[in-house]
């Protein structure tokens, strides 16, 4: 998203939404560890976030604004495609994946879509969830 990059407005709100779960991530440590979060105390985290919908919502909020390159307050196939390469660290084959996530059939994700389908991908355990397609294809090996 090299729009956040560039840009020290957006870029400084990416970071302050993104520094702002350290606070969490570091209360799944708990009193007297080693400051290490590993994958259970990740995961705990995780589990909580259904829980959490004011901070997955502006963390929703703030990834729309670094993923609409254009400031058209719409994200394209393009624009989500490079969210998944992003997130990925690597181009990856998105197939169908934006059809599946763009249900209204109008070509782009709105501020709302975008949100919900955001909250999706961090709250569900339902693969058939379109939101769980956010990031790309489930089983997306890496390279």
């Amino acid at each position: 998203m090299p729009r956040v990059a560039g840009e020290p407005g957006p870029a400084g709100r990416v970071e302050s939404v993104m520094l702002g779960w350290w606070g969490h991530l570091a209360a799944a440590v708990g009193p007297g560890g080693d400051a290490r979060i590993d994958m259970d105390g990740l995961l705990g985290v995780v589990d909580r976030l259904p829980a959490m919908r004011a901070e997955t919502m502006a963390t929703a909020d703030v990834m729309f604004d670094a993923v609409d390159d254009n400031r058209d307050g719409r994200i394209s196939r393009t624009e989500h495609r490079r969210l998944i390469d992003a997130w990925h660290g690597r181009p990856v084959d998105t197939a169908d994946v934006f059809d599946h996530l763009d249900q209204d059939g109008d070509g782009c994700l709105s501020r709302s879509e975008f949100a919900f389908l955001w909250t999706q991908f961090w709250t569900s355990d339902d693969p058939g969830d379109p939101g769980n397609l956010m990031c790309g294809p489930l089983g997306t090996e890496e390279a």
